[in-house]
């Protein structure tokens, strides 16, 4: 295994391992749950967004180390982060998991790169991806239930 092989395993343990984001949030206004049904992973998130920005991120669920890993990571690098900066994270990790191309991750996501490997192993691409997909999802709702300015 390369240096940098262990320093990613190394990565992905300490996420799964020592979640800083795991747990209810009570004061979430968008909830959303997702499932890898060919695996079992299961993620729920639980978002505190206001004026389009999160404040605050949390999840709940089960899973592998690399589904929890992910959730732990994007659940991090989300708070404080606009509805359209989180949506341009989502863009780009997916590219780089799914891309043939090399596709790097700026600063301050560098942790991310750590995941980049599953794309050699197609059906872990799905553990690494779901909470992602989840948070796609949980923005989209959002967006589409979110009041109007004329309608309050």
């Amino acid at each position: 295994m390369s240096l940098n092989e262990d320093l990613y395993k190394e990565i992905i343990i300490e996420y799964s391992q020592n979640p800083k984001h795991y747990g209810e949030l009570p004061e979430a206004n968008i909830h959303e749950e997702g499932v890898n049904r060919s695996c079992g992973d299961e993620v729920q998130l639980h978002l505190l967004v206001k004026d389009d920005k999160i404040i605050q991120a949390k999840y709940t669920g089960q899973g592998c180390s690399i589904c929890m890993a992910s959730t732990e990571m994007m659940s991090s690098f989300i708070e404080n982060q606009s509805l359209e900066q989180a949506k341009s994270l989502i863009d780009l990790f997916k590219s780089m998991i799914m891309s043939k191309e090399e596709v790097s991750m700026p600063s301050p996501y560098e942790d991310l790169e750590a995941l980049k490997g599953v794309k050699k192993f197609p059906i872990r691409v799905k553990c690494a991806t779901l909470s992602w997909n989840t948070l796609e999802q949980a923005i989209k709702e959002y967006t589409r239930n979110k009041p109007s300015p004329t309608t309050g």
